[in-house]
C-alpha cells in the first residue's frame, strides 16, 4: 500500500489474495501504529532507563488485549476451511500464496502480513536502485540463484536486457535456463525433466562424470553455460557463436541428479592445437581439487589424440595460478620417476602431451633450467622434488581420490574433415 505500482511477484497483491485498497488500508493502520510507539517511547521519562523501567497502566493494557486476541485461535480442522484450502490451490495451483486465514490468531497473521510487506519493501528498494543506473550503464547481475547456492557474480555478462537489469536471476542448474523471480523458478524446477547436461558422458568414477556436449547439437545450452561462465570469468569473450566448440562439463552426482562442478571448451579443429578455450570451476567448488581435474582431464583428450596441446590465451589469474601450478606437479612427479642421465624436453613434451613452450618456461620459474656451453641442462633439483612429494602426501583422501583415471575414460576421437 506504499507504492502505486510493483516490479515483483511477491509485492503484486493479487498473489496475496487480496486488492490494493486493502493493502493501503493496512498500510495506514501500520503507520497509525508505529506513531502510536512512538509517542510512548517519546513519554518515557529517561532512554537509558527503558529496560529497567515497570509497565505504564497503558502497556499492561496493551499486553492483556495482545495475549487475548493471540488466544482467539480458530479451528484448523474444520471442514469447510479444508475444503476452501482444496479449492483455492486447485484454481491457482502456484500462482498465488495459499489461503493464510484458520491457521493462526489473527494478530499473529497481522504480524505475520507486516513482516512480508516490510521484506517486500526492501526488495522493491533494491530493484530500483539497480534500475536506476540503467542510464549509465552501471548495472549488472549482482546474485544468481542455483540450485541450494546463492552465488555473488563477478563481472558482467550479455544476458538478455530485461534480465541484465535485474540485480539477481535464478539459473536451472541442469537445463541452464534463466529465470527472472522465485516464483517462475520453482515451477520451472518442479516441471524440469533433465537432471544432466546433454551430450555422450564419456567419463564416470564414482559420483563424478564429465559430458561431452557439441556446441552445434545442444547450442542453447551452450549459450546459456558461456553466459553463465562470463560472470565468473574476466576475459572471456565467445558467448553465442558456440557451434565450432564442444564443451567438457564435470559434475558430482547424488540422488537429485548430476549437479554442474565446473566445464572447459575447446575448438573442434584447433590449427594451434588449443586443448582449452575457456576453462572454469563453480564457485561454490573451488579450493576442491576441480580446476586441477579440469585440466588433467584436458591434457588427457589429448594425449588420447596423441596431440601436443596448451591452453588458449589469455588466460585468467585464476586460471594461470592452475596451470602453473598443475604444469610444477606434473613436471616435478616425471622427474622423481625419471632415472636416465639425459632428458630431451621434446620426449618429455611427448610423453605428458604438455607443450614445450610451456614446460620451458614452468622449468625457468622453478629455477631448473640452465644454460652451459653452448648447451640448455635440466637441472634436478632434490629440494623441490622432496617438497612435492610431502605436500602430495599430506593431501586429504578427498583430495587424494580426485585424480582422472584414465581405465575411466570411454571416448574416442572425433575425426573432423
Amino acid at each position: 500500500g506504499n507504492h502505486d505500482k510493483h516490479h515483483t511477484i511477491a509485492a503484486c497483491p493479487v498473489y496475496h489474495n487480496t486488492t490494493p485498497q486493502e493493502c493501503k488500508k493496512r498500510h495506514e493502520e501500520y503507520l497509525k501504529e508505529k506513531r502510536e510507539q512512538q509517542k510512548t517511547l517519546a513519554s518515557a521519562d529517561s532512554r537509558h532507563g527503558l529496560r529497567r523501567q515497570s509497565p505504564t497502566p497503558e502497556q499492561k493494557v496493551i499486553k492483556d488485549k495482545v495475549i487475548q486476541a493471540r488466544q482467539k485461535k480458530p479451528s484448523q480442522n474444520s471442514e469447510e476451511s479444508k475444503k476452501e484450502q482444496a479449492k483455492h490451490f486447485q484454481q491457482f495451483e502456484k500462482s498465488r500464496e495459499p489461503l493464510l486465514k484458520g491457521l493462526t490468531s489473527n494478530f499473529d497473521l497481522k504480524l505475520f502480513q507486516q513482516a512480508q510487506s516490510k521484506a517486500c519493501e526492501d526488495l522493491e528498494y533494491e530493484i530500483t536502485q539497480h534500475c536506476m543506473l540503467t542510464s549509465q550503464h552501471e548495472y549488472r547481475i549482482k546474485k544468481i540463484q542455483m540450485g541450494k547456492y546463492e552465488l555473488d557474480t563477478w563481472y558482467a555478462s550479455p544476458y538478455p536486457e530485461e534480465y541484465a537489469r535485474l540485480p539477481k536471476i535464478y539459473l536451472c542448474e541442469f537445463c541452464l535456463k534463466f529465470m527472472k523471480t522465485s516464483t517462475i523458478f520453482r515451477r520451472h524446477m518442479a516441471k524440469c525433466v533433465w537432471r544432466h547436461p546433454p551430450g555422450d558422458e564419456i567419463y564416470r568414477k564414482g559420483n563424478t562424470s564429465v559430458f561431452e556436449v557439441d556446441g552445434k547439437k545442444n547450442k542453447s545450452y551452450c549459450q546459456n553455460l558461456c553466459l553463465l561462465a562470463k560472470l565468473f570469468l574476466d576475459h572471456k569473450t565467445l558467448y553465442y557463436d558456440v557451434e565450432p566448440f564442444l564443451f567438457y562439463v564435470m559434475t558430482e552426482a547424488n540422488q537429485y541428479g548430476c549437479h554442474i562442478v565446473g566445464y572447459f571448451s575447446k575448438e573442434k579443429n584447433s590449427f594451434l592445437n588449443y586443448n582449452v578455450s575457456c576453462i572454469l570451476t563453480m564457485p561454490q567448488y573451488m579450493r576442491q581439487g576441480y580446476g586441477k581435474m579440469l585440466i588433467d582431464f584436458s591434457y588427457l583428450l589429448s594425449r588420447v589424440e596423441e596431440k601436443i596441446g596448451s591452453p588458449e590465451r589469455p588466460l585468467s589469474d585464476l586460471g594461470l595460478i592452475s596451470y602453473r601450478s598443475y604444469w610444477k606437479d606434473v613436471l616435478l612427479g616425471y622427474l622423481h620417476d625419471y632415472i636416465q642421465p639425459e632428458i630431451s624436453i621434446k620426449d618429455l613434451s611427448q610423453e605428458t602431451a604438455i607443450n614445450a613452450n610451456d614446460i620451458v618456461s614452468t622449468l625457468q620459474a622453478l629455477g631448473m633450467l640452465k644454460y652451459w656451453k653452448g648447451k640448455h641442462l635440466v637441472l634436478k633439483k632434490q629440494d623441490l622434488i622432496e617438497e612435492y612429494i610431502e605436500k602430495k602426501t599430506r593431501k586429504t583422501q578427498e583430495k587424494d581420490n580426485r585424480k582422472i583415471d584414465i581405465s575411466c575414460l570411454k571416448w574416442t576421437p572425433i575425426k573432423y574433415s
